[in-house]
Formats: C-alpha cells, structure tokens, sequence
C-alpha cells in the first residue's frame, strides 16, 4: 500500500493508515569508496539469457528498510555468474526461479526554456484510446485518474502515466444515455448518497452545477475506507479502494458493476495509478499478513478479474503497479514484470552481486531501482538505476551512486519528465529531477528553511498533494495556513505562494490543463460557492474557470470538503469528486452551463 501523507504541518491525511517504521539495517562492512564507475551495467542483449535457478540468498545480510525478509530468497535471484539487469523467463513460462503457477519537451536545465507540460493523470481516469502510463511521448502522471474521453475538440486534459476470477456482483448497464447538464439534484431513494440523477434545465450560467450524484454502493460493506487509485473507461468512472472496485456510469452515475474483494484475500492493498489504451488496470491483493504479493489484472470494460497471480516467492507489502500494453510492472522489494496476458513471468530485476538487497518504484513506461550491497569487497555501497518496464533493459546512461546510509526512491512524483523523491540522503530527503536522457539534475531538498518539510504525494497514491509540470513543482502546504507553493526544480528556490484568497482553504487537482497550468478548488466559506481556478506558473496569479453551485437545501446539497474529496477534471470539462475515505459517500459529478 502506498506510503503515508501527510500535510506540510505533519498532521496526516485522512483515510490514510501511517505504515511502520523501516528498521534500520546494521552499518554496512567499511570498504574503499571506489570511482562512480568501478562497475558498469552490463548492456542487455538482444536475446535474453535463460532464467536458471534462483540463487540461493545470502547466509546473514543485514536486514534494511528493503531487504527482503529474513531466510526468504529474492524475487528473480540471478544464478552464479549471471549478468547484473533482466532477465526473461525461461521457455517453460517462468515455473522455475519465479513461483508462478502455470496459466494460461524534456527536462530542462539552468538556463534552459521551460516547455509546455505533456499530458498528466494522478491516478489516471483514462477514457478512449489514450494510452495510461506507457506511452514513450511525454504523458504525465500525477495521483489521480483523469478521464479522457474520444472527443477531442474539448479541452484536452493532460494525463499522467497502466488465474483465479474474483467474484463479481452486477456487470455492465449498458445505459449510454446522455449525461445530464445541470439542474437540481434529489435525493435517491436509497440512503448514504447526497444526491440522484439530475435532471436538465436549470443551474447556474457559467458554473458547474451538480449533474448526478452516485447511489451508496450495493456491497455490504460499508464505513470508512482507503481509496487506492481512480481508473476510467470509454462509460464508466471507477473507484478503487482496500473493500472493493466499484464502476458508475458517466451519464447518470448509476453502478455498472462491482468487484468485491475474492474468497481467500483479506482487502485490495495497493493498485496502479492508471489504465492501459485497452482499459486493463492492476491491483494487489493481501492474502494474510499484510503479503500483497498476488496481483490481478482488472477489466474495466467488463468489471472483471481477468486474472491473478502470485509474484515471486518473497512477501511484498507494499508493491507499486504500472500497467502498459504488454506488461503489469511492479516495485517492491523486487523490480518485474509480468505479461498483461496472462499474468506469466515477463522479466525479472538481477542485483549486481548476490548479497544485494533491490528496491523498485514504477515510473509508467519506466521503473526506478535502488540498491544495497553488503559485499565485503564491494566499493559502491548503494546505487540508483532506470529500467524499461516493458522490456526490462537498463534505460539510464550511468548508474548513480547513493551516499546515505538507507537511501532510496521514496516516491514518483512525476513520469515525464521523470521526478522522484529521494529518501534518507547524506544531506536529509531531497527531490531528484531527470531529463528526457534519464540524466539527473539538481538536487532539491524538501526541507526549507524555517518551515517544515514538504509532504509530496507520488504516483501510487490517491490522492493529490504535488503536481509537477515541465520544470516546476508545486506543492499543497498545511491545512493550518492552506496555500499552494512552486519550486523551480532547476534551481530548488520556491517561485512564489498563493492562497488564492480562499476563505477555507484551497485543494490542487490532479495533472494541469493544455496549457501547463495547474488547478485548484477554492473553498470561500460555508454558504458560498466554490471555485475552480487555474494558476499562472510565473506567479501563481488566480484565473477563474468557473464557481461550484452548491445546493441550498439539505436534498440536493454536495460538499466540497477539502479534506475527504480527490477532484478530477474530465476532457469534455465535467468536474468528478471521488470520497478519499468513506465507501458510503457518494461519487458525484458536475457540469459547466
């Protein structure tokens, strides 16, 4: 499951479960510190070596914050003397050394012009043929799903960039009718939502008026919740959280379908941020003792598991996902593969020597791989290395060698251009930007001073606290003093900050509009519309896109709660809220007259 957030002040997230603290690993055997390049990565060739036998781990390595646990052999291990990368699965589909059951624009530097942002999504809603999360053009992923649909005369919203069937209550309505265009909204029926189907006429001129709001979920279950991703198809918007999957249609926010949680597993514990161009998502499954090491690939389109799998031998809890045309990758205490298919073996991470623990954060069409050696004879402790997530082949020009004593990738904040989050530095956390080469830029520490430290959200989280476009971060501060700040990634210097003179509080939106421009809700106080505004990257200078009409009465009101809603922006320009928490709340949708 995704990493805990927590606002710039440290006071956590709602719906957000603080995961346990990585023990610390013994220091490491004292070495010569060797040159940067005492060892290269070793080219991939064209075909790829056959996966022998795992390696047997080693007898007493100290155990890290991403070690795997103790007496458990690696995910992929390589066999003596096979090379340092990937590896594909030998030709009797993957059964031995991998666990499997058998089944069938860049970055700009100093100096540089900053270009215009590509496409981003944070988790991504993705709607027709956009491609979520693989595509080598630069598409940008954030925390939430933006919906793309197939019109493309509208305002085209950047995105971001993704056995045994579970049980599935209901299936696809195939009701396509038109999607409502404001009005007032009842009541349904049935308790737990804050609204029904709206009905045409009406509303407000030049605001989003509400349109639907979602029934409670027909699943038994009910309470609070942790969302997990936001995925969208060609009719429908999805919520992914820990109880189950539940789908609405777009045009009256009727269910379609619901996936509950299969027989055997405790809870969906983490999923991709986003779905492929054939509307195929990812989601992990805790089978016992937090091990979200099975993983299924999601059918948006028919509400289904097409499959489930068991990954490796080693437990993971807490797996990034990626999903692309070919493959599902996925990070943990391991960097792999497996084919979107099927969900056989694709390719598997090999250390660069047998005492080494590896790391994985899933970037989209990349994944970023830290490590730690404890060889006695190793002269670079700890390194960082890019990989293609479909392929597996090294995609970074050089290794970069790590200097802290646990450092590692603590998040993606951004697939294209590629930026992470650095844990545990010599120098504290940092942010570490790349250009389109994978070529590491400046530095930026998250920690400036006289305030805290910034609290940035990745792509594997639901919910939206950063959001990165071109050569600018921009960060949502504490609930206590709300504001949203820039950083120039090419410098680390904040830019500017602004609270858009909102009343009570304003929120980012996920990804940025055609322009780069990021969005944000604006709450003017109780009684008061809301606001929809974007940003001006020079100065953070407000422009307003339209007020959120709130309903006066308690059958038809919505709230735009800052703190429990993730807001995403569709393509056509219909504004979806998305309960962060809460499985009782309802999704809910408005419209722009």
């Amino acid at each position: 499951m995704a990493d805990q957030q927590t606002q710039l002040d440290g006071a956590a997230v709602p719906g957000q479960a603080a995961p346990p603290a990585p023990a610390a690993p013994p220091a490491p055997p004292a070495g010569a510190p060797g040159a940067a390049g005492a060892y290269a990565y070793a080219p991939t060739a064209p075909a790829f070596p056959s996966q022998g036998p795992a390696g047997a781990p080693p007898q007493a390595p100290p155990v890290g914050p991403y070690d795997p646990s103790a007496g458990q052999p690696q995910f992929g291990a390589p066999a003596a003397g096979q090379q340092y990368g990937y590896t594909a699965p030998p030709a009797d589909g993957g059964a031995a050394g991998y666990g499997y059951p058998q089944q069938g624009g860049g970055y700009g530097y100093p100096g540089a012009p900053a270009p215009v942002a590509p496409p981003k999504r944070n988790p991504v809603m993705v709607w027709g043929g956009i491609i979520g999360g693989v595509l080598a053009i630069a598409i940008v992923a954030a925390l939430i799903v933006l919906f793309t649909d197939d019109n493309k005369k509208k305002d085209d919203q950047p995105t971001a960039s993704g056995g045994t069937t579970g049980q599935v209550t209901g299936g696809p309505s195939g009701d396509t009718t038109a999607a409502a265009t404001g009005g007032t909204v009842t009541a349904p029926a049935t308790g737990g939502g804050t609204g029904g189907t709206g009905g045409g006429g009406g509303g407000k001129a030049g605001a989003y008026n509400p349109a639907w709001a979602a029934d409670k979920p027909a699943s038994s279950v009910s309470g609070s919740t942790r969302m997990l991703a936001i995925w969208g198809a060609e009719k429908v918007a999805v919520r992914a959280d820990t109880t189950g999957i539940r789908a609405v249609n777009t045009s009256d926010g009727k269910e379609a379908w619901n996936i509950p949680v299969p027989s055997g597993a405790k809870e969906f514990c983490s999923a991709s941020y986003s779905a492929n161009s054939k509307h195929i998502a990812a989601i992990a499954l805790n089978t016992g003792d937090s091990d979200c090491s099975t993983i299924a690939a999601v059918d948006l389109t028919t509400g289904k598991l097409s499959w489930t799998v068991k990954v490796g031998q080693s437990r993971m809890t807490s797996p990034t996902l990626t999903v692309t045309d070919k493959v599902v990758g996925i990070g943990a205490n391991t960097a792999a593969a497996v084919n979107i298919a099927d969900g056989s073996a694709a390719w598997s991470f090999q250390p660069r020597e047998k005492d080494c623990s590896v790391y994985g954060t899933v970037a989209g069409a990349q994944i970023v791989v830290t490590d730690r050696c404890y060889g006695l004879n190793t002269t670079v402790k700890s390194q960082l290395v890019i990989v293609e997530t479909d392929t597996g082949k090294v995609a970074s020009p050089a290794p970069i060698t790590l200097t802290g004593s646990i450092e590692r990738v603590d998040k993606v904040l951004s697939e294209q251009p590629l930026v992470v989050s650095m844990s545990s530095g010599a120098n504290g956390d940092y942010v570490l930007p790349f250009d389109k080469t994978n070529k590491p830029g400046t530095q930026m520490p998250v920690k400036e001073p006289g305030y805290d430290s910034l609290r940035l959200s990745g792509l594997g989280d639901a919910i939206t606290q950063s959001v990165v476009s071109g050569t600018t971060l921009y960060v949502q501060t504490n609930p206590t003093k709300p504001a949203v700040n820039a950083y120039d990634l090419n410098t680390g210097k904040r830019l500017w900050s602004t609270d858009g003179k909102a009343k009570d509080g304003l929120r980012l939106v996920s990804g940025t509009d055609k322009d780069g421009k990021v969005r944000v809700i604006m709450d003017m106080g109780y009684g008061t519309d809301a606001k929809l505004a974007s940003l001006a990257p020079a100065d953070g200078a407000v422009s307003e896109l339209g007020t959120i009409a709130l309903g006066k009465d308690s059958s038809s009101s919505f709230s735009i709660s800052l703190s429990s809603n993730e807001f995403v922006l569709n393509s056509d320009g219909a504004l979806y809220g998305f309960s962060r928490s809460s499985i009782d709340a309802p999704v809910f949708k408005f419209v722009k007259k």
